[in-house]
C-alpha cells in the first residue's frame, strides 16, 4: 500500500506538471463522488491537510481523468494500492515510484512547479490561488483554536509524555508546540529548551509542513539549519526531530520534538518511537479534549 504522504505528493507533482488550477481539480473531484469540500481538497494539495485513503484515491482519480480528458503527456496521480489503480482505468498514466530513505522521487526527475508548504504545488498557485492556499491556512488554524488547547495551559496529560521523552532519548528538552497563525505556543516542556516564539523563528512550524519526521542530526553544520537564530545563538540547538501531531480530521497543528545542544544520531528505531509518542499525543486530544 502507498503511503499517504508518498500519494500526496505525487498527485501535487500531477497538478503541477499539467498545470492545472486546484479550483477545477475539485469539481471533477466532487462530480467523481469526493466528499470533501474545496477548501480541504487545496490544503491537500499544498501539503496542509491528510486526507483519507478513499478521498486521496478520488482526487487520484479527479486528476487522471482531466489529465486524460486532455492528453496531456504529464505523469498520473498514483492510488492507494495496485488493485485501486488497475480499477480506475488510469493505470497507463502512472509510472514505477523509487523510494530512498530521505526522500521520494521518481525513476526519472519530476515537473516540479511552486514550492509552497513543503512540498511542490500546483503551478500557478502564486499566481492566482494565494486566496484559497490562505483559507486553507485558515482552516487549519481554526482547527486548532477548536481544540481548545490553547485555553488550557500545561496539562499533566502532555507532561507525562514530554517527560518520558526526555528521558527515554536522553536530550536536553522535549516539548509540545502548537503552531498559531504568527506564534509557537509551548504547550507542555520537560528540560530548558523550548519556549514560545514566533513563527517565523520556529523548528516546529517548518515540521508541521509535512506529514513526515523532521530530523536535524547536527544543526550547527546543517547548510539550511546553521544560520538560525535558534541554531547560531540562543540556545544553540544542535540536534533536533520532531514529528507533526493532527487533529482528528487531519489538520496539523502541532508537533512532538526533541531538541539537544549538541549533535546527535537518530535512528530508524528511534524515529519510530517518537512517531508512537505523537501518535499518544493525538489520541489524548482526541479522546479526551477537554480534560
Amino acid at each position: 500500500m502507498l503511503g499517504g504522504v508518498v500519494q500526496q505528493w505525487t498527485a501535487a507533482q500531477a497538478v503541477s506538471g499539467a498545470g492545472l488550477d486546484a479550483a477545477e481539480v475539485w469539481q471533477c473531484y466532487r462530480g467523481v463522488g469526493g466528499a470533501l469540500d474545496e477548501v480541504e481538497v487545496n490544503g491537500y494539495l499544498a501539503g496542509l491537510l491528510m486526507i483519507s485513503t478513499v478521498q486521496r484515491d478520488l482526487v487520484a482519480d479527479a486528476i487522471n481523468e482531466i489529465l486524460e480528458s486532455r492528453d496531456l503527456p504529464v505523469d498520473g496521480a498514483h492510488y492507494s494500492t495496485g488493485e485501486v489503480a488497475a480499477g480506475s482505468g488510469f493505470a497507463d498514466y502512472l509510472r514505477p515510484l523509487v523510494t530512498t530513505p530521505d526522500r521520494y522521487r521518481f525513476d526519472r526527475p519530476p515537473v516540479t512547479g511552486v514550492h509552497v508548504a513543503g512540498i511542490d504545488a500546483p503551478a500557478g498557485w502564486a499566481d492566482g490561488n494565494e486566496g484559497r492556499q490562505a483559507e486553507a491556512e485558515l482552516r487549519r488554524c481554526h482547527a486548532l483554536y477548536a481544540s481548545g488547547l490553547l485555553e488550557t495551559g500545561r496539562e499533566e496529560r502532555f507532561d507525562r509524555i514530554t517527560a518520558y521523552a526526555r528521558m527515554r532519548f536522553e536530550v536536553s528538552s522535549a516539548s509540545i508546540s502548537l503552531i498559531t497563525e504568527d506564534r509557537q505556543i509551548i504547550k507542555s516542556v520537560t528540560g530548558p529548551i523550548g519556549q514560545d516564539l514566533p513563527r517565523e523563528l520556529s523548528l516546529c512550524a517548518i515540521t508541521i509542513e509535512k506529514d513526515r519526521t523532521l530530523i536535524i542530526p547536527n544543526a550547527g553544520t546543517d547548510p539550511v539549519f546553521r544560520d538560525h537564530p535558534l541554531v547560531a545563538g540562543g540556545p544553540r540547538a544542535r540536534f533536533y526531530a520532531g514529528h507533526p501531531v493532527s487533529t482528528a480530521d487531519g489538520w496539523r497543528i502541532g508537533s512532538l520534538c526533541l531538541i539537544d545542544d549538541r549533535p546527535r544520531t537518530f535512528t530508524a528505531d528511534d524515529e519510530l518511537d517518537l512517531k508512537r509518542l505523537a501518535a499518544q499525543v493525538q489520541i489524548a486530544m482526541w479522546l479526551d479534549p477537554g480534560a
